[in-house]
């Protein structure tokens, strides 16, 4: 099974990044929208593992996150992965309690380590995806549009985190 560690995002959230998709998305052909019931902050991408390995998982997350109390993070500006050139993934960042969330982040990749998972070789940049981009063209359209929007920042709490199941369509 194909799995992630994620933070599970209110409604109110997920409505606004939306929101952003419908603004982006007569500009944005050739470009894969996430659908909105899909949002999620990802911690930990751990690709396919088998099922039996999950109980070991559970356990290492709760252990790593049992110290932290709630914290809050805030919706910012919209940016692209990479930052220049043809982007390939569209998403909205972060503000608030991001040293919480990265030290959380860095907690849950050391007590997966453990479990057999390598840590990410790439920094720790919290998003959340709107789109992946298919058709490098469409960049500079898309990134034009995207710097004419404003993002409401909007604050949400973290209280939780949650194993998801994804499947390749």
């Amino acid at each position: 099974m194909r799995c992630f560690l994620a933070v599970a995002l209110p409604e109110e959230i997920k409505e606004i990044l939306r929101g952003l998709q419908e603004e982006l998305r007569p500009v944005g052909t050739g470009v894969r929208w996430v659908r909105p019931e899909g949002f999620h902050l990802t911690l930990k991408f751990f690709g396919e593992i088998p099922e039996g390995k999950l109980p070991a998982l559970v356990r290492a997350a709760e252990k790593a996150a049992r110290d932290f109390e709630p914290f809050e993070l805030t919706l910012s500006e919209i940016g692209f992965f990479p930052e220049r050139g043809a982007p390939r993934v569209i998403w909205v960042g972060l503000s608030g309690e991001i040293k919480t969330l990265t030290e959380l982040h860095r907690r849950l990749e050391k007590a997966f380590k453990k479990t057999g998972f390598p840590p990410e070789r790439r920094p720790f940049h919290p998003h959340l995806t709107l789109a992946r981009v298919k058709d490098p063209r469409q960049g500079e359209k898309l990134r034009r549009r995207a710097a004419e929007l404003h993002v409401p920042h909007e604050t949400f709490r973290v209280e939780g985190l949650t194993f998801y199941r994804s499947r390749l369509h």
